[in-house]
């Protein structure tokens, strides 16, 4: 009851920014449901091959290797709430073109234009959340923001699997027909465009407010070392999801011949399972602390994805679907909130951009090797690709920050927060 008291209480300490943020995550957090589950779908429609859908998928996580750090810097000279927005409209330019797209050359170029927009977004997410918060409920406002675009994204998986059937009819096609799909896509960019509303009621830092001094990009990496400790790990979970995690959906749909509608659940309730997760990761954080509960999560995680690749009744399949992806995104904000806490203020957006620039960058790769490897393949050589690199990340992340209580670099440089 304690644990529950002390939750509540951090929650009421969110500011009016950081609701107004929960509501912007939990409209855009809709939106892209639809538009993870169906995008796959509506490229193989077209007639296009699982190694150009791998390309496409690819390429987002590729532009945000790319572009983190120039993103991460005009962040932090226009502001975050400025950068914000541009990213948001960006992404509802990037999901319209994305629908009105039949051809491979446009395909790659609203794909691009996504993966700029995500650059945006994921790069101001975290130091956003970092300036509107408090040292006390900043590990709780994390949580509960993932957790709410995890929720909201239960939403959007229901609705995109019956969207197809519905806009076939509507239409007078087939229900894996491009136009019932692209239809669909719309209405992602529909609600994304709403999202942006909250966006627009965040307040402007006071003028009279210290600002954090910018540094000069020759001190943004030094010390080197614990920024690499800090997000090495990343690296090697970024190329394990990148080769599998986002062609799941069809993973599922060819191994157990499932209707879209059927998929869409699926990952509906794995949104749903995900979120009451992530909401539990501040009460574990704080009884093992984060990186004690970042490595055991982690580590539960993997016999669920050795589960759903290995085990071929869907019951246990499906249960292994739901529960690994709870176990290892349940990690996800504990972990950023860790990386935000051990670096200075000022070091903040660039901290964060390498945060997406570690994970996307090899997300990208093997994203786009995943779908050579399809063709020739199948899905057999990805479980193990995926397994392995998790297993190593989490043992890095304890050898690193674990057996020593979780600190962050064994220099004296007062960029880093020792504390955990």
């Amino acid at each position: 009851m304690n644990g529950l008291r002390n939750y509540g209480s951090q929650l009421r300490r969110f500011g009016p920014n950081a609701r107004l943020y929960l509501l912007y995550s939990f409209a855009s957090g809709f939106s892209l449901g639809i538009l993870r589950l169906l995008f796959n779908f509506y490229v193989l429609s077209l007639g296009e091959g699982r190694a150009f859908l791998g390309l496409l998928v690819a390429l987002p996580p590729i532009v945000i290797t790319v572009a983190a750090i120039p993103t991460g810097m005009i962040g932090q000279r226009l502001g975050f709430r400025s950068t914000l927005l541009l990213g948001a409209v960006a992404m509802v330019g990037s999901l319209v073109g994305i629908s009105l797209s039949t051809g491979a050359i446009a395909l790659v170029a609203f794909s691009i234009l996504r993966g700029l927009s995500r650059t945006i977004l994921q790069v101001t997410n975290a130091p956003f959340m970092a300036e509107n918060s408090g040292e006390t409920e900043r590990t709780h406002l994390f949580s509960v923001q993932f957790a709410t675009r995890t929720m909201s994204s239960f939403f959007g998986f229901l609705l995109a699997g019956v969207l197809p059937t519905l806009f076939s009819r509507i239409l007078s096609v087939g229900a894996e027909d491009p136009l019932a799909y692209r239809s669909s896509l719309f209405v992602a960019a529909g609600i994304f465009a709403v999202s942006i509303v909250p966006l627009l009621r965040v307040a402007r830092p006071e003028s009279g407010s210290p600002q954090a001094p910018r540094p000069r990009i020759s001190e943004m990496f030094r010390p080197p070392g614990p920024l690499l400790k800090l997000f090495f790990p990343q690296v090697l979970i970024g190329f394990g999801a990148g080769a599998l995690v986002p062609f799941l959906n069809i993973f599922l749909r060819t191994r157990f011949g499932l209707s879209d509608a059927y998929v869409g659940m699926l990952f509906a309730f794995q949104s749903l399972v995900m979120a009451g997760a992530t909401l539990l990761g501040p009460i574990i954080a704080e009884r093992f602390s984060r990186i004690g509960a970042v490595i055991a999560v982690q580590l539960l995680s993997i016999p669920f994805l050795v589960a759903l690749g290995y085990v071929p009744i869907l019951t246990v399949a499906s249960i292994g679907f739901l529960a690994r992806a709870s176990l290892m995104n349940m990690a996800n904000p504990l972990y950023t909130a860790f990386a935000m806490d051990a670096v200075s203020a000022e070091k903040r957006p660039t901290a964060s951009a390498l945060m997406q620039m570690s994970w996307q960058g090899t997300r990208g790769l093997s994203a786009l090797a995943s779908g050579q490897i399809q063709e020739g393949y199948g899905f057999g050589p990805l479980f193990p690709i995926t397994i392995g690199t998790y297993l190593l990340a989490t043992g890095l992340i304890w050898r690193f920050f674990g057996r020593r209580g979780a600190s962050v670099a064994s220099g004296d440089d007062p960029a880093y927060d020792r504390s955990e």
